[in-house]
């Protein structure tokens, strides 16, 4: 073999570990470029795992500050009325909780205010009402419960307001003070004078015990006074301090048919 034939030769096993190189070098590089891809997957894959597991503790943090709220209520019920108690006692307490209700609001409630703030289903509510209403009527006690339009209210028993009034100051209030009050609630601004031929001569007194007891104010007018409530009756009843729309509401509540 002369000189030319062993160079080329030489120049073509050079020029083949070139391009072997080549091709190494070019899969060598797409294999990198497939570890970078897949290093970049799996970082997304940690980061969407990293996000869900914040949803999930944040879905904790809510679920627990939930079981809290709820655990204060049973707490506070439990309060009350332990687990061990039996329904009926149960029973019993829930319309205790309505009597003693009536007695410290001095003013008529409604099923939805006794349901809302006794936490007792509105249904037990009505049940257990009607149950003191007879327990009430069936007994002999200087108190008793009116039903006014929706509300439910304790009231002193006529044949007893005479001589319980006089201790009365903005609780309870006797039956015929109620009556003569809410007359000139309605009417306000009424003359005395037409409020006494509606309700007889006893009315002097009950608007005298009204005005003592800052139910009512009365001003002049010729011979007579002119009479209206005061924030203090609105307030002790739940109503509007509006007159007008007092007179709505009193006309709603009692049933009757507005002229």
């Amino acid at each position: 073999m002369n000189n030319n034939e062993s160079d080329d030769k030489i120049e073509i096993e050079k020029n083949n570990i070139d391009e072997n190189d080549s091709e190494n070098l070019i899969v060598n590089q797409s294999e990198d470029e497939k570890i970078l891809e897949s290093n970049i997957s799996d970082k997304e894959n940690d980061e969407e795992i990293s996000e869900t597991m914040l949803s999930n503790e944040e879905e904790d943090e809510e679920i627990s500050e939930e079981e809290i709220d709820d655990s204060n209520i049973i707490q506070t019920k439990q309060e009350i009325i332990p687990d061990d108690i039996p329904e009926e006692e149960i029973r019993d307490i829930y319309r205790n909780l309505i009597e003693g209700a009536l007695f410290a609001a001095g003013r008529g409630l409604t099923i939805e205010e006794l349901s809302t703030k006794l936490e007792i289903k509105k249904k037990e509510i009505e049940e257990l009402l009607n149950e003191l209403l007879e327990l009430y009527n069936n007994r002999s006690s200087s108190l008793t419960i009116l039903t006014i339009g929706e509300t439910y209210q304790m009231q002193i028993r006529p044949e007893y307001s005479e001589k319980i009034s006089q201790f009365a100051k903005g609780g309870a209030i006797a039956e015929k003070y109620l009556r003569t009050l809410t007359i000139i609630a309605l009417k306000q601004p009424i003359l005395k004078s037409t409020v006494i031929k509606m309700r007889g001569s006893g009315a002097y007194d009950h608007i005298k015990y009204l005005e003592e007891n800052e139910f009512i104010i009365s001003e002049k007018k010729g011979r007579s006074a002119e009479l209206s409530t005061t924030d203090k009756y609105a307030e002790l009843f739940g109503l509007p301090r509006d007159k007008e729309e007092m007179k709505k509401a009193m006309i709603e509540q009692l049933g009757l048919d507005q002229k």
